[in-house]
């Protein structure tokens, strides 16, 4: 399985996750291929019947919530594009964007751009070098604008069985 065939799965995984936390609620998640569809670079949107209810973009990392806490200091990296990217669903219909963050033991569910547009709980910004992508056949080096995500207010969901 490539890396971004494992990354679509674990993408899958946290969506799954968030979904069950939210059972009730009355949200469906459709999936956006950026490639093919051009009106968001999001990963995809939550509905509730035929309503718009949030962006959604999803990032899997291979460490614990340990390792977020100690290592990463409590803090999400997302590339600012895709806040950019919430942000225009924002202006043109309303809805706020979330953050799921999956981690090899938990789900980190956190708002990052608010129904208004403004960005939330972003707590720096930074040009870094990062690779390009995931798949090999765009591989390489790529300096980008990051933000970074303060779990403070970010709800914690257990995965698994």
């Amino acid at each position: 399985m490539t890396i971004a065939e494992q990354a679509i799965q674990k993408e899958t995984e946290a969506v799954v996750a968030y979904m069950r936390q939210k059972v009730g609620e009355g949200y469906l998640y459709r999936y956006i291929d950026s490639k093919l569809d051009k009106m968001s670079r999001l990963d995809g949107v939550l509905v509730e019947g035929n309503s718009l209810v949030a962006g959604v973009e999803v990032k899997w990392r291979r460490y614990d919530w340990d390792g977020l806490m100690d290592y990463h200091k409590g803090e999400m990296l997302v590339p600012s594009d895709k806040l950019m990217a919430g942000q225009a669903l924002a202006y043109a219909f309303g809805v706020p964007t979330l953050l799921l963050y999956l981690l090899a033991d938990c789900l980190v569910a956190q708002t990052v751009v608010a129904a208004n547009g403004d960005r939330v709980n972003v707590v720096r910004e930074v040009y870094e070098q990062s690779n390009r992508s995931t798949d090999r056949e765009r591989s390489g080096v790529v300096r980008r604008k990051n933000s970074y995500i303060s779990i403070e207010e970010a709800e914690k969901i257990p995965i698994g069985l």
